[in-house]
């Protein structure tokens, strides 16, 4: 479904089954009494799987935050460049949400479906900005532009009032042959020190921060800290 999975890989089965033929399950395969509506099944290579829009709904009734936020905002990401499909629109989330209820996880599920934004470019960035409303930071404009050496470009993070910009970024941006496109990693060094030198130019703050900070509300909340940024009421709740 091209969903990404914070966690590790489940060493169970998940089956979904009708409430009426009861929930047993044996080693190595968990089921889940649950109504199960015809059009939450599609088939993918032969098997029988819940929709994009159901698993989502799911998931994040059921995952930690970060993981089901960062599933929520795959879903609804579009992307620049093409290479990714978008997979549901935020009124599908809803929709299916609204049709499933009540269920185990509905406050949840509904607040990510709401946090959810078409504009969280990685898994990363997701989990950044479940930490970033943690914290109680500033909501953060997404993909705000500039224009570097006559060039748009994109920056993950940009606290308007604070001029302040931040970016997540991992290893894949250096290191996986589609990103990389035919460049060598040297050289995608080379073109994001110039990028951010020209971003830097135009704002007050920069930092950056890799996946596992990301994914450390401590050790983000003290990178912006230094940026300067002030702390109010948490957006979101851990549970």
């Amino acid at each position: 479904m091209g969903l990404p999975l914070l966690e590790a890989w489940p060493r169970e089965v998940h089956f979904l089954v009708e409430r009426a033929s009861g929930g047993r399950s044996d080693p190595g395969v968990r089921k889940h009494a649950v109504r199960l509506d015809p059009r939450d099944i599609t088939t993918r290579h032969g098997v029988l799987c819940t929709t994009v829009v159901r698993t989502v709904v799911d998931l994040a009734g059921t995952l930690d935050l970060k993981s089901a936020v960062a599933v929520a905002d795959r879903a609804l990401a579009v992307d620049r460049s093409g290479r990714a499909p978008t997979l549901a629109t935020r009124a599908d989330l809803l929709e299916q949400w609204e049709r499933m209820l009540p269920f185990r996880g509905s406050v949840r599920a509904r607040a990510v479906i709401d946090f959810a934004s078409h504009l969280s470019g990685s898994p990363g960035e997701s989990g950044s900005r479940v930490n970033i409303a943690l914290s109680g930071f500033p909501e953060p404009i997404l993909q705000h532009p500039f224009v570097v050496d006559g060039k748009l470009v994109f920056v993950d993070f940009f606290w308007i009032e604070e001029e302040s910009v931040g970016e997540a970024d991992g290893k894949v941006k250096y290191f996986d042959p589609v990103m990389l496109a035919g460049r060598t990693a040297a050289d995608v060094v080379y073109e994001e020190k110039r990028r951010e030198d020209g971003v830097r130019r135009q704002v007050r703050g920069f930092t950056r921060w890799d996946f596992p900070v990301a994914m450390s509300q401590a050790r983000l909340r003290a990178r912006l800290l230094q940026l300067g940024l002030p702390i109010r009421r948490p957006r979101l709740r851990a549970s």
